[in-house]
């Protein structure tokens, strides 16, 4: 196992020195602000639709609350009508 993460490191390592070395070289470094650029407008993206989803959640949430508050007080009667 511990060989499993040297090999994992060395790897992550190797690419990221290629990685630094690739950004120093003025035929690399527009491809790669143009990846950091999408994938900056894929995280606003992203967030976007969190934002939204949430939103629809919560008031999915509070419309069951309000639902299953009115069943309970519906039941009560009922059990109180049955009970008198």
């Amino acid at each position: 196992m511990a060989l499993g993460r040297i090999v994992i490191f060395a790897a992550g390592a190797t690419a990221g020195i290629l990685a630094g070395y690739a950004l120093k070289s003025e035929k690399v470094r527009p491809a790669a602000v143009c990846t950091v650029k999408a994938g900056l407008k894929a995280k606003d993206w992203t967030v976007k639709q969190y934002e939204g989803i949430k939103g629809d959640v919560k008031s999915l949430v509070e419309q069951a609350r309000e639902k299953g508050n009115a069943l309970v007080a519906k039941e009560v009667e009922e059990t109180a009508e049955e009970s008198a």
